[in-house]
């Protein structure tokens, strides 16, 4: 669980782009984040900091910004510089969220095999993955583990603060800047950048047209490849163990999605976490796909308040990763 995925296998700080001057700060920061966690406390020194509030642990850094400008790529890099002088994690955020075992035995377990952990992605919407999130945080604080962290959303931001109890919304607008550097990483969308091609592709515009496209390209395929239409994936998510749904999606070289559209935030979460497996996954099959709209039209956070917006702007990663996987083409007559 806390092993780096292999699709930042090859991430380094050397070939981290930094266009814009938040991302060569940003850059220079986590340098100076890995330099600090080589200086690794003795067994004794985090006894002390167990026992002793007055004993100053270096602060953690969180990375807040927008989708695509290498957040990511940092906390790989880092990773990979620390393992194994320091022994160090990875996790997502969403692998926190899912735990059945309690948070707070979950960091010390955590605080046992790590001296850093890099926590990706921190998203919050609703109060029990903020109490959660508090409980690990505040176990690993107090263990001595140093935290590198990202997220598209400020600390103070998460929706849960308005409807969680009192001392986790204290955390998160008030200790949290006292034990963390929290640090903006702006600039465009690397994903978006026309200069590399994708292994996938999507075709936007009228039904009756990119329907015939995506067809064409599905029978012209010689690679074993799957044809399945958005209602029946949306179906599949709810009768099948998503474990076992991943298994079958990854199976062919090729999978098509044809007549993707959004209706809710239900269908929103399902594609988003379909789309983030996929994106994760060394082995997952080239993605196709075909819509009436573009994918940043699909669920936008413009378009929505409360927990729906929480959800829209949690989507845009996924559309972001989309134009990842895909070259995606708009029609003429696209609305």
């Amino acid at each position: 669980m806390l092993s780096l995925p292999d699709r930042f296998s090859d991430a380094t700080f050397d070939s981290y782009r930094t266009p814009a001057a938040s991302q060569e700060e940003a850059l220079r920061s986590v340098r100076q984040f890995v330099e600090n966690a080589r200086t690794v406390p003795t067994l004794g020194e985090r006894m002390r900091h167990l026992f002793s509030r007055s004993s100053q642990q270096t602060k953690g850094l969180y990375l807040v910004g927008p989708v695509g400008t290498g957040k990511t790529h940092l906390l790989a890099s880092a990773y990979h510089t620390l393992n194994p002088e320091v022994p160090c994690g990875f996790l997502h955020s969403n692998a926190l969220f899912r735990l059945n075992e309690h948070p707070g035995r979950f960091a010390e377990r955590v605080a046992d095999r790590c001296d850093v952990l890099c926590l990706d992605e921190i998203e919050i919407d609703d109060a029990a993955n903020e109490a959660r999130l508090v409980l690990v945080l505040q176990t690993l604080e107090q263990r001595g583990v140093r935290l590198l962290a990202t997220s598209n959303v400020e600390p103070e931001q998460f929706l849960s603060n308005k409807v969680g109890p009192g001392r986790f919304r204290r955390f998160l607008r008030e200790t949290f800047r006292e034990q963390y550097e929290v640090l903006f990483v702006g600039g465009e969308d690397y994903r978006r950048g026309r200069d590399r091609s994708r292994p996938g592709r999507g075709w936007v515009g009228p039904q009756r047209v990119v329907g015939a496209e995506i067809r064409s390209a599905y029978e012209e395929d010689a690679r074993p490849r799957r044809w399945l239409p958005f209602p029946e994936l949306r179906d599949a998510t709810t009768t099948t163990p998503h474990p076992a749904l991943m298994r079958s999606l990854k199976e062919p070289q090729s999978l098509y999605v044809p007549d993707i559209t959004i209706r809710d935030t239900d269908d929103a979460l399902r594609l988003l976490r379909v789309v983030d497996d996929l994106y994760l996954a060394p082995d997952a099959p080239a993605f196709y796909f075909s819509s009436a709209v573009p994918p940043e039209a699909w669920f936008n956070a413009a378009a929505h308040a409360g927990i729906a917006k929480a959800i829209a702007e949690k989507f845009e990663r996924t559309v972001s990763r989309l134009h990842d996987m895909c070259e995606v083409s708009e029609h003429p007559a696209a609305s």
